[in-house]
């Protein structure tokens, strides 16, 4: 009997445990919960409101191109020698001015080069210039038959040694103060700091960036335009441009058209340029309206249509009462918004949707 007992509450007792809280978890122990079915939505007389009778409308066909602004300048700064950075007064999302001060260089070691070429560069000079007057007192000398012709010779060719080694210190005193130059750098254009990756006492090297920059209202969306709308851009011609998170739309010139189609997405990209504003900058989506023909669409007033949540609702008259419906919309024409799908040509919505109907 004992064993009995063991072997129930070894087994027995798991299994009860499961039951309860499968039940519990299938609310069999709630109360007070919402029974499951449908509620009807509440309906309202549509006697007296104003109503729009919905139509078709014949109006321009609109293609929807998106790209991305971006700089038509962009610089990725970085310096031509190897040297710590002692002066970076600019940082991201400054405005700088063409000539501005963008880097200094400690110049230490450049300076020293230039002091050494110009030190060469005079005791070059000086042994030219006795080379000089070795000339010309031999050259007198040759000419009374006072010394033979190769103790002349050997004279020219100490002055045309000495001339040429000035001119290499010189074009070598050149290159040091060209290279000196390099520890300043300055602003080619107007511009817009995008990011400093470097600081004041970092090691600049050839090839490593040390901030990026983009010409200042010099901007352009590039669009990804489909391959069937190729023919219907054109460059120099106008087109809007919009910037969605700005909830704007700005007019902009195609300036250019990459004459290659991008076999993944089937769509080539065209660059419009995006007039100053201090609102836009590069990274921004955007979208480019291009004109493609005319077709007829649904059209209602913006003033029936009720955003509910994500849902975008209007109220319908069917038999003289108002019933809610969700729609589909597309793009706003003026106080005009094209009905993509949920309403057809001749039934009525209510220009003042009440927003306390159900949903």
């Amino acid at each position: 009997m004992k064993k009995l007992d063991s072997s129930y509450l070894r087994w027995g007792l798991p299994v009860l445990i499961i039951i309860v809280m499968m039940l519990w978890l299938g609310g069999s122990f709630r109360r007070g919960a919402i029974q499951p079915g449908k509620v009807k939505a509440a309906e309202v007389p549509s006697i007296g409101l104003p109503l729009y009778t919905v139509t078709m409308v014949t109006g321009p066909q609109i293609v929807e191109a998106v790209g991305t602004v971006q700089p038509q300048l962009k610089t990725t700064v970085s310096a031509r020698v190897t040297a710590n950075v002692i002066d970076l007064p600019v940082n991201a999302g400054q405005h700088v001015r063409k000539g501005e001060l963008l880097v200094r260089l400690d110049d230490r070691d450049l300076q020293a080069k230039v002091q050494q070429a110009r030190e060469a560069l005079r005791r070059a000079e000086a042994t030219r210039d006795l080379a000089q007057a070795d000339y010309e007192r031999d050259k007198e000398l040759y000419e009374k038959a006072v010394i033979p012709k190769s103790e002349f010779d050997i004279t020219t060719m100490r002055l045309k040694t000495s001339t040429a080694d000035v001119a290499a210190l010189q074009q070598a005193l050149h290159d040091a103060e060209v290279t000196l130059g390099y520890t300043v750098i300055r602003s080619p254009y107007n511009a817009t700091i995008v990011d400093k990756v470097s600081d004041v006492g970092d090691l600049a090297a050839p090839g490593k960036p040390l901030l990026t920059m983009y010409g200042s209202g010099r901007l352009w969306l590039e669009a990804a335009v489909p391959e069937e709308q190729a023919g219907d851009i054109h460059i120099g011609k106008p087109y809007q441009v919009r910037i969605d998170s700005l909830d704007k739309e700005m007019e902009g010139h195609l300036v250019e058209i990459v004459p290659s189609s991008d076999p993944s997405s089937r769509t080539l990209t065209a660059r419009v340029t995006i007039p100053h504003s201090e609102n836009v900058f590069p990274g921004l989506f955007g979208r480019m309206l291009i004109p493609a023909g005319e077709r007829q669409r649904v059209m209602i007033p913006q003033s029936a249509v009720l955003h509910v949540g994500q849902l975008t609702m209007v109220d319908v008259d069917e038999s003289g009462m108002l019933r809610r419906r969700s729609v589909q919309v597309g793009r706003q024409i003026g106080d005009q918004v094209e009905i993509l799908s949920g309403l057809v040509p001749g039934e009525k919505v209510s220009l003042v949707p009440r927003k306390d109907l159900n949903q």
